[in-house]
Parts: C-alpha cells; sequence; structure tokens
C-alpha cells in the first residue's frame, strides 16, 4: 500500500474528505479518513471498477458532505469492511415515517436493511446506497486495536454504489453546534426512580420521602429501582428567603415544619434505605429584595429590575454572578450527597429572561446564548461529572454537552394529554437518545388507567428513556406493581435511526382544555377517562396518522445481549390501531428467515411467521409487545415473562454446546418467572438440571415452559436433549 497518503489521527475530527487509496495488487479500494482507512472495498481479481478520486467541489453542495461511487464494468460481489472507532453503531440514515418501524438498538447488533453506521467518537455518518447489499455478520465487531469493525457484501455493476460521508454530522448537518463527543458524553447507565412532584405537589414532608423510601425499597429496589427524588416543596420561599444571601444559601434554607434538619435529612433518609438522594432545583429568583441587595447580579431596564414570565428576577449571567451565585450552589448539592440533580425553568431563563433583554435591545442573540451557555456550564462545574444531571424543560441546544438528559415536553400527568405526550414525544425526539443525552419524558403517573400505565412504562422501558414514578403509595397496588416490575430496569438503549427533526407534527398538543399541568401547586392532577373524540382532536392533523401504523405508534428494537440477538417489536395506540399486516422489513428483520413471535403482555406464543406478521386491534392507549427471534434448528430459548424485552435483564447467556441447551438465569428471590423454550419436532427432551432454583416444567407440543424460583441470585439452567431419526 503507497503510503504517501497517510495523515495522523486526530483527537478532534476534522471536516475534509476521506482519501482514496488503490491498491492494484490485491484490489483493494480504500479511503482514509483521520489516519484510518475506514472503508475498505476488496474487488474481485481481474475486474474492472471505475471510482471516484477525490474531492470536488460538486460533492460538497450539501454542508460538509462526501460522495464517493463504485461501479463495475460487469456484475460483482464486492466485501466492504468499515472501520471506525470504539464507539460506532449501525444507524439509519433517516427518522421512520408512517408504517415504518422507530428503530432502537441494546449492544451494537447490525440490523437488516439499515444502511448506515454512526461514529460517536467522530460525529461521522455513513451511509449507503444503490445496490443490493447485505450484512454478512449479525454484530459490529471489534479488532485488536479496539475499534469496530462492520462487514458487508454488495453485488455491484453498472449502476453506481455510493457512500454518503457527512462529518460532525449532529453538530453541523443536524444544528447541535455544542455537541462534541470527544470532549463531553452523557452518562450512559440507566435510571429509575420516584418523584414526589405529581404524587404530592408541594405538599411533601420527611415522614412522606421516609415513608416512600421504605416502600420503594421493599417492593421495587431489588428489581432496579434507586432513585428518589424531592421536587418542589422542601424550599423555604421566597428566594432566597433571606435577600442579604446569596443563591447558594437559600437553597440551603427548608421548610422548618417539613423538613426541620435541612438537607442532610434529607439525604441520610433516603441512604438509610439503600436508595440514591435526588434533588429538584431551578432558575428562579422570586424574593422582591434580592435585586436591591445584589445589584450586580440581575439585569436592569429603565432603572427597575427585569423580569419575565415564569422567571421572575433574571440573573445577567455575567463570570463573575455565576461564579458567585450559581457554582457554590450546585457545589453543596454536590457536598450534600446528591447523586442526582434536576434543574428546571432554565427555559424561561432563557426564552422569557435573556431573549426578553435581546428584545429590548440590551444584548444581541448571539450574547444571550453565550449567557445561557456560561449559566449551564456554571451548574455542571459544581456538580462535577459523577452526579447525573437533567435539564427541565424541552429541548434546549445550549444545554447539549453539559448534561446527562433533557425533558423533551411539558409536565405529564395521568389524563390521556398527559400519556399520550410521553408516548408521541419519546417518539420525536428518539433520534438524540444516548447521542446527545438521555431522554426524560418526565415522571410516570400509574393512577390512570391500567392499560395507560402499561403502554408508557414499557415504552420507557424498552427506549432506556428516565424512568421516573410519581404516585402517592396507595396508587401501587398490585396490579400496578406488576407492570413496574416486569418494566424495570429501564434498558441503555441508543437509537438507531438518525436524521432532522420533522416538525410537520403538532407538538405536544396539549392545552389547558386537555389537563395542562399546572393546575395548583398543591393539588395532584386526577386521573380521568378521554372520549373518543377528544383524543382524536388532541392529535391533530398530522402527515402520517392516517397511515396503518402512524408516526409514533410502531417500533422495533433490535438487541445484541448474552450471546443473542432478537428483536422486540412494539405496537403502541396513541391512535386507534386496527388489526394490519406488518412486513418483517420495517421492522428490520430479513423477510427470507423465519422467526418465533412471543406476545409478552398476553404471555402466549404466536407461531411462526416469514415476510410479514399480523397485529390484533388495539384501542387507545394499548400496547402489544412481541418478541422475535430468528428460527434455528435445535432447541432455543424464545421469551420470558420477566421483563419486557424478553430477556436483556434477567439472562445473563445462553449457548447450545452438544444437545444442551444452558442458560444462566440472575434471579430475584422469592419471585417466580416463565421461560419458554422451543423445541423442534425432531428433538426429545431428555433432563433438566437446575442450580439456585426450585422449578416447574409444562410442555405442550413444541413449547415448554419453565417456571424458575430463585432461591439464589445466580440460577443456572441445564436442559439436555436427544434428536430423534
Amino acid at each position: 500500500m503507497n503510503n504517501q497518503n497517510f495523515h495522523p489521527v486526530r483527537n478532534i475530527p476534522q471536516i475534509v474528505h476521506a482519501l482514496h487509496k488503490w491498491d492494484a495488487e490485491r484490489s483493494l479500494l480504500c479511503y482514509e479518513y483521520n489516519g484510518v482507512d475506514i472503508i475498505t472495498i476488496r474487488i474481485p481479481p481481474d475486474k474492472n471498477i471505475g471510482f471516484r478520486h477525490g474531492s470536488d467541489g460538486s460533492m460538497q453542495s450539501i454542508q460538509y458532505m462526501q460522495q464517493i461511487y463504485i461501479t463495475a464494468d460487469e456484475p460483482i460481489r464486492a466485501e466492504i469492511t468499515f472501520t471506525l472507532s470504539g464507539d460506532a453503531i449501525n444507524m439509519r440514515p433517516f427518522r421512520a415515517a408512517g408504517n415504518q418501524a422507530i428503530l432502537g438498538q441494546v449492544g451494537r447488533p447490525l440490523i437488516a436493511g439499515v444502511n448506515g453506521l454512526y461514529d460517536v467518537n467522530q460525529d461521522l455518518l455513513i451511509d449507503f446506497h444503490g445496490c443490493e447489499w447485505e450484512w454478512t455478520s449479525r454484530r459490529m465487531e471489534e479488532d485488536e486495536n479496539g475499534r469496530s469493525i462492520a462487514h458487508a457484501l454488495v453485488k455491484m455493476g453498472q449502476k453506481p454504489f455510493f457512500i454518503n460521508l457527512r462529518m460532525k454530522f449532529y453538530n453541523k448537518h443536524l444544528g447541535y453546534c455544542y455537541y462534541e463527543p470527544w470532549k463531553f458524553k452523557p452518562q450512559n447507565k440507566s435510571i429509575a426512580g420516584w418523584c414526589s412532584w405529581e404524587a404530592y405537589r408541594r405538599n411533601i414532608d420527611i415522614n412522606k420521602i421516609k415513608s416512600i423510601s421504605d416502600f420503594m425499597a421493599k417492593n421495587l429496589k431489588d428489581y432496579g429501582l434507586t432513585h428518589i427524588q424531592v421536587d418542589d416543596g422542601y424550599q423555604r420561599m421566597p428566594l432566597p428567603f433571606d435577600a442579604e444571601k446569596d443563591l447558594a444559601n437559600g437553597w440551603m434554607q427548608t421548610e422548618a415544619d417539613k423538613f426541620p434538619e435541612g438537607h442532610p435529612q434529607i439525604v441520610k433518609t433516603i441512604r438509610a434505605k439503600g436508595m440514591v438522594p435526588a434533588i429538584w432545583i431551578n432558575a428562579n429568583i422570586t424574593n422582591e429584595d434580592f435585586p436591591q441587595k445584589h445589584p450586580d447580579c440581575v439585569l436592569w431596564y429603565e432603572g427597575r429590575p427585569l423580569k419575565g414570565e415564569w422567571i421572575d428576577f433574571v440573573l445577567n449571567c455575567t463570570p463573575e454572578t455565576l461564579e458567585k451565585q450559581i457554582r457554590p450552589l450546585f457545589e453543596n448539592l454536590r457536598a450534600l450527597g446528591y447523586q442526582y440533580v434536576k434543574i428546571d425553568a432554565i427555559r424561561h431563563l432563557l426564552f422569557d429572561g435573556l431573549h426578553e433583554a435581546v428584545r429590548l435591545g440590551m444584548m444581541t442573540d448571539i450574547e444571550a446564548q453565550s449567557r445561557f451557555r456560561a449559566f449551564m456550564q456554571a451548574t455542571r462545574d459544581g456538580l462535577g461529572k459523577d452526579v447525573f444531571y437533567l435539564a427541565s424543560w424541552g429541548v434546549l441546544q445550549e444545554a447539549v454537552g453539559i448534561v446527562d438528559a433533557c425533558r423533551i415536553a411539558m409536565d405529564a400527568n395521568p389524563t390521556w394529554a398527559g400519556i399520550r405526550m410521553q408516548l408521541f414525544e419519546s417518539a420525536r425526539w428518539f433520534h438524540a437518545q444516548r447521542i446527545l443525552f438521555q431522554i426524560d419524558p418526565d415522571h410516570v403517573c400509574v393512577r390512570t388507567k391500567p392499560d395507560w400505565a402499561k403502554s408508557v412504562l414499557t415504552l420507557v422501558s424498552l427506549t432506556g428513556e428516565l424512568y421516573m414514578l410519581s404516585d402517592a403509595e396507595q396508587a401501587y397496588d398490585d396490579e400496578k406493581l406488576e407492570i413496574i416490575r416486569k418494566t424495570l430496569p429501564p434498558l441503555t438503549t441508543r437509537t438507531a435511526e438518525t436524521g432532522p427533526l420533522d416538525m410537520s407534527y403538532p407538538a405536544y398538543t396539549w392545552t389547558k382544555l386537555h389537563g395542562f399541568a399546572v393546575q395548583s401547586h398543591e393539588t395532584p392532577v386526577e386521573a380521568e377517562d378521554v372520549s373518543m373524540k377528544d383524543a382524536l382532536n388532541m392529535a391533530g392533523n398530522f402527515p402520517t396518522m392516517d397511515a396503518d401504523h402512524p408516526f409514533s405508534s410502531l417500533w422495533a428494537f433490535h438487541f445484541d445481549c448474552a450471546g443473542q440477538i432478537w428483536c422486540v417489536m412494539g405496537r403502541f395506540a396513541t391512535m386507534p390501531l386496527h388489526q394490519s399486516v406488518i412486513r418483517l422489513s420495517e421492522l428490520g428483520l430479513a423477510e427470507n428467515k423465519e422467526y418465533t413471535v412471543f406476545d409478552f403482555w398476553e404471555q402466549k406464543y404466536l407461531g411462526k411467521v416469514k415476510e410479514t406478521l399480523r397485529g390484533r386491534e388495539l384501542q387507545i392507549g394499548q400496547c402489544q409487545i412481541i418478541g422475535l427471534r430468528e428460527v434455528v434448528p435445535h432447541p432455543q430459548f424464545i421469551a420470558s415473562s420477566r421483563h419486557v424485552s424478553m430477556d436483556a435483564v434477567s439472562i445473563s447467556s445462553v449457548s447450545w454446546q452438544k444437545d444442551r441447551l444452558i442458560l444462566s438465569v440472575r434471579g430475584i428471590i422469592g419471585r417466580s418467572d416463565d421461560y419458554f423454550i422451543l423445541i423442534p419436532a425432531d428433538y426429545r427432551l431428555l433432563q433438566i438440571n437446575c442450580t439456585g432454583a426450585a422449578i416447574e416444567k409444562n410442555q405442550n407440543g413444541e413449547l415448554l415452559k419453565i417456571r424458575i424460583s430463585p432461591k439464589e441470585k445466580a440460577v443456572q439452567l441445564q436442559l439436555s436433549f436427544k434428536k430423534e431419526g
């Protein structure tokens, strides 16, 4: 290989074209970017191809985009190897349309028909088109240097096969100008907890926090719920209570009758139950005397302190103010032991405060953006990198690269308006999931209708969003607890599709007529039914609403876990869904392969399918969750009752070895769950050996159900078979 075109690897990827290298002796065509041959195309010997040699201005009609293409004089099969950084994933280069599943992934599977790869570390999107192709392996591999490898086989000919490279894709193409993953990545851990706001609004106290911490520790901690977040209502009002003092001191003042021993008592109470303490805070200043005592910290207009809607007095966000008022406040929260911090009202600081200053000619829009960014950076500097940080509410690009999660919509509640918003906005913002930040659909109120609670908790779990409950203890009856347990913990799912946000859909579609959240600071929103007329009017009118599966209603999650590859399809009735036929290709599955079908919430095996499967009718708010696994010629595990993922949670490994199926299971002592094994007709079960649990078996035709009741946390199951004939 000629080394004269070699370039060094740089920590910060550059907006430059990949350079071609042709090795005639080995029939290799390579494209090098940032010092690495990211695309290597192996051409059959003695075959003639034509390819794009280098950069050309006409290929940059779309900014920061390079297109390369290859043609062949006669039909050939070429092998392509993509070599990317250690954090690269399969990515569809566009968002789902009507009747297409929104794609998510756990692990790093290679999904049938998904014609793109995204290098997270370099913010580089590669997609390819023009000829028939297929992945030659089921998951991304890792080479000896820790780089990600994907292999594909392409049928080339005179029709061009072309590859697009979009450098700094989220940063430049999608406009998230602060997204620089080489500097900052959001925390990838799953978060599940309880939030006080919709349970009690401002009527909280230490006894309620102690009681709910005890309840959650006893009932849900073993399933993955770990955080207790105290919301609005603990702080002494107005803010800061003593105008002589700064915000750092003001937020430390708790209501004496509710929290007599202050923040240390809150943290100690939550930790005593083995839970993680979390806190809400906001950007507001309400004390009328504060501007007079701290005139150098707020904005003034025509001799009066500037006030904004929902934000009251507006910090000027200068370096001096941030160092005096903001960073120490967040340092205090970290020092107290809070490991999760949610900041509220920041959109109002920007839109109703700093932007108001722009409208009045007090600063430029660029300066307002810069000051808000500086405010957010000061909060992170105070918290440090290890505290989980949630920005609320709305996606503000100035928070990207600083926070771990963003709340994507308005306040949620148990009405259909609130539930639908969580389902729909999760779909709208899924292209950002664990790339820009974790998605927060806001807390879930299970005191709603059981079907609605089941749908939203299922989606939050499968998408890997922030999973925060918010009800008083009495809402958690046996039925609701079982729904919660089967959806805990949320997964570490990433998006498997990308593209710009489609604004032809109505955002939020939530008005005061349909359950506007802030009805009272004291009284939680009550659950209520919804008429079909109201539900349809609430949805608005959008391009795919008349499709069999309108946007937001069809999902496909692809798993590469514990040595297994499988898919979970989710149908969510954000609109009523009739019986329908779904093409496997729309789910990212191969139409020429056969798959087992298992309905999770019905706990029912539905047989095998090829090319298409049928979805049942769903009423508003209902869901259907289907597990799909490629049929193999020997006994195979196909599903469990433990978790909606079927099962990325309780199965730590599955293997087939010399007529034995071996399952390693992470058990929860005191719980029993069913595990389903499909046995082909030419196999006979001989024996089951189990360690760490009691088991019961029930075989009906080709389906074997094993109920596992763990006595230990580690359970191993060995099933021995004999092949007949």
